[in-house]
């Protein structure tokens, strides 16, 4: 009786583990190139965690591409598989998540899309060309929960040596990738619990843009939820020539520090962003001001 008892509880203890031991099924993608290090070692450090983590990304770096796609019927893309579950597509994020949840994962489809993490912050204008933060609007559109990733430079002060404070930039954020992405897959753990407790693993129809600033981990100083500004000045301008050519710039001025209440400024004051998207466009609270233009005699 007690072995049968006993043969019974060790059964019970593997099922009942087995009930909170399926871990998600994860497609990453990022604008930055299927061998990017913010993706590849997010895949890593997902897998040894026990999650089913893939990647599909474009072959090339397609930083800035926005929400671009592919029209290509017939065409014969070639995919490469480049390691487990590692997938180099050759065409825009946007494409990369269409292959990934309408071919490569159509049977057996993710839990939820991770875009990133993406080498550069996206807030501000940046989010308008930001193939990133693209790629996780474009999932949430098609019905997945989505992050898009990003660690951006803290801009602390400005002066006139533009490139010394990009160079600067950059290798700060090379520096802290990987505090950024330990960050995101913790931030993956819980989201796992919700999915034990069979709850949704995001607010349905939504999705979470993160940055993440490019500081040490005692300097952060805390969480910051904000709204990207509505209506962000571009990132990148351009100025005509005295021969009727255009030339363009990047707009330093975006990056100045400052005490407005933006995700920009706040990602300079050391905060992590977190950003609440939704793929859907649809508006219709607006509906009876537009009968009133548009109904008028």
């Amino acid at each position: 009786m007690k072995k049968t008892l006993l043969s019974i509880a060790i059964l019970s203890s593997f099922f009942y583990g087995s009930a909170f031991a399926e871990k998600m099924k994860i497609l990453i993608v990022n604008d930055d190139g299927c061998e990017s290090i913010g993706t590849t070692s997010l895949q890593d450090k997902l897998t040894a965690k026990g999650y089913d983590a893939w990647i599909v990304a474009p072959s090339v770096n397609q930083s800035g591409v926005g929400t671009a796609v592919t029209f290509k019927p017939g065409y014969e893309f070639e995919v490469k598989k480049v390691g487990e579950k590692r997938y180099c597509f050759p065409g825009t994020p946007s494409d990369s998540v269409d292959f990934g949840l309408t071919a490569l994962m159509k049977n057996n489809p993710p839990d939820l899309v991770i875009s990133g993490v993406n080498d550069g912050g996206n807030t501000g204008g940046a989010q308008l060309n930001s193939g990133t933060v693209s790629a996780a609007v474009r999932a949430v559109r098609s019905g997945y929960p989505a992050v898009s990733a990003s660690i951006g430079a803290s801009f602390t002060k400005l002066n006139d040596d533009q490139n010394g404070l990009l160079s600067e930039a950059s290798k700060n954020v090379k520096k802290y990738w990987p505090d950024s992405i330990d960050y995101v897959a913790d931030l993956v753990d819980k989201m796992q619990i919700n999915k034990d407790n069979h709850k949704p693993i995001l607010p349905p129809g939504t999705g979470l843009g993160l940055n993440y600033p490019a500081v040490a981990k005692n300097e952060i100083k805390g969480i910051k939820f904000i709204e990207n500004e509505p209506f962000p000045k571009p990132q990148y301008i351009f100025e005509i020539l005295p021969n009727g050519n255009a030339t363009q710039k990047m707009d330093f001025s975006l990056m100045q520090p400052s005490d407005d209440d933006t995700a920009t400024a706040w990602l300079n004051r050391k905060y992590i962003i977190y950003s609440i998207f939704k793929g859907n466009w649809n508006d219709m609270s607006t509906q009876a001001e537009y009968e009133m233009i548009f109904n008028q005699d």
